[in-house]
């Protein structure tokens, strides 16, 4: 509606000049035929007076004839005035006017600077071809002025009327053929924005506006179709990234075997040590005749075997909880938890290839809204990058403390509201060319076999879905240092 308005305003100046300009040269031809009308009338007026006059002259004299004009002029029913002029008072005609009047011709002129401006008509009288007078016949100019004001009246009305119309036929026509397919295009486009695809818009005999529609029904097909082909790609990623996580997840418990197997065969060798001595006591004595000393034996290798199975349950047990594939759940979880349970886990890794681990954690309570399960992984692979590493031994250390580090262009993180796992290790350090590359997927500097490239990919990956990032500090020869950075979360 606001269009179709203002598309009609602007072409009312225009709608309003043309019909200006032509009404005021029709009024000017009205005038101009007026003025025509009026002296011809007027000298028409004349010829018949003064023919009447010659005859009137001829039958009765010079005093009747002029008698006549005086009753013709006392009983008109114009604004015409009639006056005769004898021969010898034509003195005060202008110059040249004399010699038509001689002629027989008949002479009109105006007269303006008399109020009222008059206009005259002078009818010669010719007798014996001598000029023997003259019939003045003269009218007010008010009666042209009259004519002229009724006529621009009339003209001015017309053209505002005439205006009207053609303002009104615009709105109409610019409402029922641009206002109405413009907002149906408007709510489509809105709806399109919202999301929303469905419905075709149906705008018949709408021209460049149908074509427009037309075009966007293909665009919202399209779009839903993106939509879906979008929705597609986006679960496959997903379920891609999942796979890979969970790769990666084995590949790190394939790392860890080793160490769980070596951790597993102590009490192994115990649990099967004790119930050999169970055996042997109990065939020693039979089962009628064991003493006291023997049944105080006998339980003591029982509960020793029980601790035992307890302590493998539980290895086997963290090592299956950290392999498993699960969906994402957040929660508000302390990191001092999870740092532990995550160095419980690598404990015997470590031990292993000599390396210790040292926990360097804050007193005081450090709540975050993660996923336990994602962040022990990121916490896990760096760790045990750190172990392998130092191949000769060493100490990794594990500090949580508060961080109020900067974070980089794009984090969703706040600066100063961050808790900070840094993990410290004596390793080889990384290359400063290649620095730049570890958070690339399948990037590694280890030998073919060894690793995948996804462990630091994938924790940053996980990192970033938290809104947190990961750093890296190294030195070729003086080891590393590479720091989870998680936005802080209520308790």
């Amino acid at each position: 509606m606001r269009l179709t308005l203002k598309l009609a305003l602007a072409l009312l100046p225009g709608i309003l000049l043309v019909l200006a300009a032509s009404s005021y040269l029709e009024m000017r031809r009205d005038v101009a035929s007026f003025d025509v009308d009026s002296r011809q009338d007027d000298l028409l007026i004349g010829k018949v007076v003064t023919a009447a006059m010659d005859r009137i002259w001829n039958s009765s004299g010079h005093d009747q004839a002029v008698a006549y004009v005086g009753e013709v002029s006392a009983r008109r029913h114009t604004s015409l005035q009639f006056r005769w002029l004898e021969a010898g008072a034509l003195s005060g005609l202008p110059p040249g006017s004399l010699g038509a009047l001689a002629k027989g011709e008949e002479v009109v002129r105006e007269q303006r600077d008399a109020s009222p401006a008059m206009l005259f008509v002078c009818a010669p009288v010719l007798r014996s071809g001598l000029l023997a007078g003259v019939l003045e016949i003269s009218e007010p100019l008010t009666n042209k002025r009259r004519y002229a004001e009724r006529i621009g009246l009339s003209t001015v009305v017309t053209t505002i009327s005439l205006a009207a119309v053609c303002l009104l036929m615009t709105t109409v026509l610019g409402v029922w053929l641009v206002g109405r397919p413009i907002k149906t295009l408007i709510n489509k486009a809105r709806r399109v924005g919202a999301g929303d695809f469905s419905g075709r818009l149906q705008i018949p005999h709408a021209a460049e506006i149908g074509e427009l529609a037309t075009e966007m029904n293909l665009m919202s097909e399209r779009l839903a179709d993106a939509g879906k082909q979008l929705a597609a790609a986006t679960t496959a990623r997903i379920a891609a990234i999942e796979q890979l996580r969970h790769a990666d997840r084995l590949s790190t418990v394939g790392k860890l075997a080793s160490g769980i197997a070596h951790e597993l065969g102590t009490p192994l060798n115990v649990v099967s040590g004790r119930a050999q001595l169970i055996a042997e006591s109990v065939q020693a004595g039979g089962a009628e005749r064991i003493g006291e000393a023997a049944v105080l034996d006998v339980t003591d290798n029982v509960r020793i075997i029980v601790e035992q199975t307890r302590r493998m349950s539980a290895i086997i047990r963290q090592l299956l909880d950290f392999a498993r594939q699960r969906g994402v759940q957040k929660a508000s979880y302390d990191l001092r938890q999870l740092v532990a349970q995550t160095v419980s886990m690598l404990q015997p890794l470590a031990e292993k290839r000599h390396v210790v681990l040292a926990i360097e954690a804050t007193t005081a309570p450090a709540f975050a809204q993660v996923d336990a399960s994602q962040v022990q992984q990121v916490l896990t692979n760096i760790v045990v990058n750190a172990i392998q590493s130092m191949p000769k031994g060493g100490t990794v250390t594990i500090a949580l403390r508060p961080s109020s580090a900067q974070p980089p262009p794009g984090a969703e993180i706040a600066e100063g509201a961050q808790l900070e796992i840094a993990v410290t290790d004596q390793g080889d350090g990384i290359a400063a060319e290649v620095l730049p590359h570890v958070f690339e997927p399948f990037f590694t500097t280890k030998a073919v076999g060894e690793a995948t490239g996804l462990g630091l990919s994938v924790a940053y990956g996980i990192v970033q879905e938290h809104g947190g990032f990961i750093t890296v500090e190294s030195e070729l020869g003086r080891g590393s240092r590479f720091a989870i950075h998680l936005p802080r979360g209520e308790s």
